[in-house]
């Protein structure tokens, strides 16, 4: 990891000398004041900070936990948009995919149709993409999982955002109108012309996380030269990170470069980083002008 990793740009909030000093301080008391560590304590602790100064927490559900918020009386579907008693809702459809999790939050604005419709296609597809190299009962090297593939199918981007968009708070829908139509196209030749630049970071952790986690953080500044809303979905030794694409608040953004800032997910502890590859969505068709900058 070197310096040039944490790129300057307009508008962002950067951690001062003081608060890197002391974020690193306690990142090597965490190691047990082990030595050689303090160059990578302090970078990480400048990646962590500067992206704490930028975004914030607005939603996240783990495995296990009961609701988001109490089921409406009558539902509407975020994706098609009819109501019940016209649409029929399960009442204990989960938010999270079985897959990732055993125990998850009714998803209480999809209804079965719809449902039925993202099972049968992009979750399928992003349930294929995750278990290629995580394997229930074979693993390759001491970390527990295979080799990442080289890059993100469109089916399997589409079910990712599908699942940020069913945490995100409902006073944000309007801004992502266009990425609930772009989810439930199904044609993914048509997609692929629109995200030359999208993909997600992949973050192999030398440790299991024992829940599922799933995190929405909205960007502070409109000015900042970030996305707007960023998804991580967390399981077993896995971190997926990527921004939700086609959001009205990024328009002022295009035509400059756009970076995705990273995370460490190292929380102190160990003196290997944690390995974070590029998996860019899979694209054969000339891409659109936005730059997005993924991996800073």
């Amino acid at each position: 990891m070197a310096a040039d990793d944490i790129c300057e740009g307009p508008k962002t909030m950067r951690p001062t000398w003081d608060q890197i000093q002391r974020e690193a301080y306690a990142r090597w008391e965490r190691r047990g004041y082990g030595h050689g560590g303090d160059r990578d304590d302090w970078l990480a602790a400048e990646i962590d900070l500067t992206f704490d100064l930028n975004f914030e927490t607005v939603a996240e559900v783990a495995e296990g936990e009961s609701q988001l918020s109490p089921r409406p009386a009558r539902p509407r579907c975020r994706f098609c948009e009819q109501s019940a008693p016209r649409a029929r809702f399960q009442s204990d459809r989960p938010l999270l995919p079985p897959f990732l999790a055993s125990a998850s939050p009714p998803a209480g604005d999809l209804c079965d149709e719809c449902a039925e419709q993202f099972e049968a296609s992009i979750d399928r597809e992003l349930k294929q993409f995750w278990e290629a190299f995580q394997p229930p009962h074979s693993t390759n090297g001491s970390n527990g999982t295979h080799p990442l593939s080289p890059s993100l199918p469109v089916g399997a981007y589409k079910g990712l955002i599908r699942i940020a968009l069913m945490l995100l708070p409902e006073q944000e829908l309007a801004a992502f109108t266009d990425t609930i139509e772009w989810i439930g196209n199904p044609d993914h030749e048509f997609d692929r012309r629109l995200f030359g630049g999208a993909g997600c970071l992949a973050y192999q952790l030398p440790w299991p996380r024992s829940l599922t986690r799933a995190t929405l953080a909205r960007r502070t500044d409109d000015d900042a030269p970030y996305p707007y809303m960023l998804f991580f979905l967390m399981a077993d030794r896995l971190v997926l990170q990527t921004y939700l694409p086609l959001c009205s608040h990024d328009e002022d953004l295009d035509g400059r470069d756009v970076e995705m800032p990273r995370r460490t997910f190292s929380e102190g502890f160990g003196s290997s980083p944690v390995e974070c590859t590029l998996l860019p969505v899979q694209a054969t068709t000339r891409p659109r002008t936005r730059r997005w900058r993924l991996f800073a």
